[in-house]
């Protein structure tokens, strides 16, 4: 049996609860899935049980902005289905869901909004699967969802502004930060004052935090690459290296580190799977952080009454995505005849609030950009695909025997086919293609996404029926 509603909102973090809060006014049936326990997407995560506001005094505006969203939106009756998967969008606006208790149904909307969020980039590098190397938000998650640090000690790494605040937090939470090798360097930040006038609050949050970082004694290390993760059975120690602008290791520069933990990131990719699958017409800007759905002004995507807001269409914060929820909500209420007051006018200064934001976005994306051709520095014993088990060697060898395309490499080695579905790969899997191909190649198409989007259980999937 499939359940009928007005508007589908996949995601309840700030562009879906934003375009919630949007059309909660107007008499339409609107549903809500989120897979997390509780709403705000990754940054307002909290433990479970916890309340919906700040534990304590929060600096940070933006997280200050979401809890008071959260708090309108339940005023405004906005109810979320969380812990809900959605599977899949087929033909007729038709979602495939699965609830927390396990149980598959048909949710069909006359309207549906994406707001799916982003996840973090893997980058690979020697040793970057043993235990005890982790992503820098999986420890945030940790330290966000049950209070626990992700070791006694932890060496942090990478590109973007994520690792800095990892180890504020840490440090707020009484752990140890050995040090912040960062892969950028302090003028790749210079650029960021272009964007003074239009975003002091964010830059004032960023220097709020680089300031307690060196009140607490932690050390950030400038132009340093994360070369090699040793250990045996698990992470003991970690080779790193000073590199040079064009991201060249300087020869003489290695330094250990002896570190039980190693969180490492490097940005954001958007989730676009839910929206590829069904359908919708991509594109690839890095200024956005690689592949984004195609969106028009009033963020409907390529089919018909689907649209999308946030991270999917470009990573640029959660202002941003505020703003694209909100600009979603105004255009589903008019597609639905039930347009709010001055709706033209509040698109008008939306669409400009939009461009500012995703200026900034620009800036941080070519911020957290590997320089070209670190490709060609992986030994090849590096794991690319670990839900396979494929190395750098097994992939240079598929692409010399012809396999130049990201279809043709997944058929060759498998390399994607995992059970993250490529998640984890794919966004690599470009760069690996441009520095190894032999030919010139042309701008690859979007990756392929079949349902389900999710891991599910057949029995579920068959009671459906």
């Amino acid at each position: 049996m499939t359940r009928t509603c007005d508007v589908a909102i996949v995601g309840a973090g700030f562009a879906g609860l934003a375009a919630a809060e949007v059309l909660a006014t107007c008499g339409l049936d609107i549903r809500v899935f989120d897979e997390n326990p509780h709403v705000g997407g990754q940054l307002l995560r909290r433990p479970a049980g916890s309340s919906h506001g700040p534990g304590g005094f929060e600096f940070d505006g933006i997280k200050k902005s979401g809890f008071k969203l959260i708090a309108r939106a339940a005023r405004r009756g906005v109810k979320v289905n969380s812990g809900t998967a959605v599977l899949g969008l087929f033909s007729g606006n038709t979602l495939l869901v699965e609830d927390s208790g396990g149980q598959v149904s048909e949710i069909s909307a006359r309207c549906v909004l994406c707001a799916s969020g982003a996840r973090e980039t893997y980058l690979p590098f020697k040793g970057w699967t043993l235990p005890g190397v982790i992503s820098t938000g999986s420890a945030q998650i940790l330290i966000k969802s049950s209070g626990m640090l992700p070791a006694k000690e932890t060496l942090i790494g990478g590109l973007g502004p994520l690792q800095f605040v990892l180890a504020r937090e840490i440090s707020r939470h009484g752990g140890k930060v050995s040090a912040v090798l960062d892969h950028g360097g302090f003028p790749d930040k210079i650029r960021l004052l272009r964007m003074l006038p239009r975003n002091l609050p964010k830059l004032l949050d960023g220097a709020w935090i680089m300031g307690l970082l060196t009140l607490s004694g932690i050390r950030v290390r400038s132009r340093m690459r994360i070369v090699e993760a040793r250990g045996t059975n698990r992470l003991d120690s970690v080779l790193a290296a000073r590199v040079a602008r064009d991201g060249e290791i300087l020869p003489g520069s290695e330094i250990p580190f002896k570190t039980e933990c190693l969180a490492v990131g490097f940005g954001f990719a958007p989730n676009i799977e839910l929206l590829l699958q069904a359908g919708c017409a991509a594109e690839h800007v890095p200024d956005r952080g690689g592949w984004v759905v195609r969106v028009g002004d009033r963020l409907e995507t390529s089919l018909e009454n689907v649209f999308a807001a946030g991270e999917v269409t470009g990573i640029a914060g959660a202002r941003k995505s505020m703003i694209e929820g909100r600009i979603a909500g105004l255009a589903i209420r008019e597609r639905l005849g039930c347009p709010a007051p001055g709706t033209p006018q509040l698109l008008q200064g939306l669409a400009r609030e939009r461009r500012e934001e995703l200026g900034y976005g620009a800036v941080l994306n070519r911020m957290c950009r590997l320089p070209e051709g670190w490709v060609k520095r992986l030994p090849g014993e590096t794991m690319v695909c670990r839900c396979e088990d494929v190395r750098m060697a097994d992939i240079r060898k598929a692409i010399a025997d012809g396999f130049v395309t990201p279809g043709a490499l997944r058929k060759a080695c498998r390399c994607g086919l995992g059970n993250c579905q490529g998640r984890i790969c794919s966004p690599n899997l470009r760069d690996i293609l441009a520095a190894e191909a032999k030919t010139e190649q042309a701008e690859p198409a979007a990756p392929s996404v079949r349902p389900p989007i999710k891991a599910v259980r057949l029995g579920a999937l068959a009671g459906t029926r």
